[in-house]
């Protein structure tokens, strides 16, 4: 199985019984997990944003701003959040953690899960954009390219929803500090705030051999390499309780409406 960016499969099953038919609001639970296995690779809490379709803050091939670099380097969402709301005042934003098999300040362990329940309006959070570091790294995250690549809502305010999952080749390195144990983030013995500088830009980047075999302060090494086809990640958007009325009916949380992305080649843009 392999992922690709820039193209959403739908898959209806018969467990969607009706569609929204208007442009209500409608409560929309955004799931993340952490999809792992043991050993494997850890990320911080997530910078989530609904959005037009116009909250577009990286550019493979460009340097990296000082909010991606925070987040990157840090798991720092607080620059993505005061930017998001100058740019986009009638969006919204969260931060998810992980409330099961989390962390510290709700970093997502391999298997932890998280999510957030939010009133969405279908015209101004029509999109939804996500951000968090992978760990260990220097300087490594999640997060789409496009800002339209996630659709919860199609152009006549049904909601649509779906789950979506991303690999190691959906991870981007941000140029800003050069991989090693040296200032690497979630390693035993390593100072994140060490910053060997790089002075590049935002590629794709899921080679995480470097920091192989190391310890965490989570309590395990760092032995699941992620394989360039494997899942890492799902996020999964149900509208549970639709305001004013109930239009979406699952037969499950997620196994309604699901979108994959696959991809044919290395990460590019």
């Amino acid at each position: 199985m392999q992922f690709n960016k820039h193209k959403l499969t739908a898959l209806m099953t018969a467990g969607m019984l009706a569609a929204s038919t208007g442009a209500d609001a409608a409560s929309v639970t955004i799931s993340i997990t952490n999809l792992s296995g043991a050993g494997g690779p850890a990320f911080s809490p997530f910078f989530v944003a609904f959005h037009d379709g116009s909250f577009d803050p990286f550019n493979p091939g460009s340097s990296a701003s000082p909010a991606i670099e925070a987040l990157a380097e840090f798991g720092n969402g607080a620059g993505l959040s005061t930017e998001f709301a100058a740019a986009r005042p009638d969006g919204l934003s969260r931060t998810v953690t992980s409330t099961t098999n989390g962390f510290g300040p709700g970093i997502f362990l391999p298997g932890g899960s998280g999510s957030v329940t939010l009133d969405l309006d279908p015209v101004k959070h029509r999109y939804l954009s996500y951000f968090a570091m992978v760990v260990p790294s220097n300087d490594r995250f999640f997060g789409n390219n496009s800002p339209v690549e996630i659709e919860l809502f199609n152009g006549s305010g049904q909601f649509t929803g779906g789950v979506f999952e991303d690999g190691s080749d959906a991870i981007w390195d941000a140029g800003t500090e050069l991989d090693g144990p040296t200032g690497a983030a979630f390693l035993v013995g390593s100072n994140a705030a060490d910053s060997p500088a790089q002075n590049g830009v935002i590629t794709a980047n899921g080679d995480f051999s470097v920091y192989a075999g190391r310890a965490t302060p989570a309590g395990y090494d760092f032995t699941g390499i992620p394989g360039s086809d494997v899942p890492l990640l799902r996020i999964g958007a149900v509208s549970a309780v639709p305001v004013p009325a109930a239009v979406w009916l699952f037969g499950s949380a997620f196994s309604a409406l699901a979108l994959f992305r696959r991809k044919s080649g290395p990460a590019t843009s």
